[in-house]
């Protein structure tokens, strides 16, 4: 007899937001107090396509509008196995042109920066060690390939 095993599902989507060569991050409050350097997004809501969940917590992260989202890659995979956060992820990332002030509503958000290319890596790999939440390294890749021009459309995790 075959055993098979439930994961739970998360799905997020992330914007990468340019201008002159800069990409927008937000910084975010961990629950375990730490400060945390990310893209715009973050989790769908049941039913809510991955291209709208990325439209809603782009403003509530941000207070930007972002129209003409276009798919740049999907992230999919177990994440985290042998925590208790082990889970199925998909992860899709877009790029939009975005309109407004920035001014985040999300109470987690502490702000919203534009920052060079060059120092945006720099600024990701830290945050709360990978065992907590979807901190994990491998979700930092199509962003490190996104920079360097050369993004793929599949990430297996």
């Amino acid at each position: 007899m075959n055993l098979s095993r439930v994961l739970p599902i998360k799905r997020a989507a992330h914007v990468y937001l340019v201008q002159n060569d800069h990409l927008l991050l937000v910084t975010e409050r961990m629950d375990d107090g730490s400060i945390f350097w990310g893209l715009p997004g973050g989790k769908a809501y049941g039913g809510e396509s991955l291209a709208d969940a990325a439209v809603r917590q782009v403003k509530v992260e941000t207070g930007l509008d972002v129209e003409d989202l276009d798919f740049v890659s999907l992230l999919e995979g177990e994440i985290l196995s042998g925590s208790k956060h082990h889970t199925y992820a998909t992860f899709g990332r877009f790029t939009a042109k975005c309109s407004g002030d920035i001014h985040p509503t999300d109470p987690e958000v502490l702000g919203a920066q534009w920052v060079p290319f060059a120092d945006v890596l720099n600024l990701v790999r830290y945050g709360p060690p990978p065992e907590i939440e979807e901190r994990h390294p491998l979700i930092w890749i199509p962003t490190r390939d996104f920079l360097a021009g050369n993004p793929r459309t599949y990430y297996p995790i």
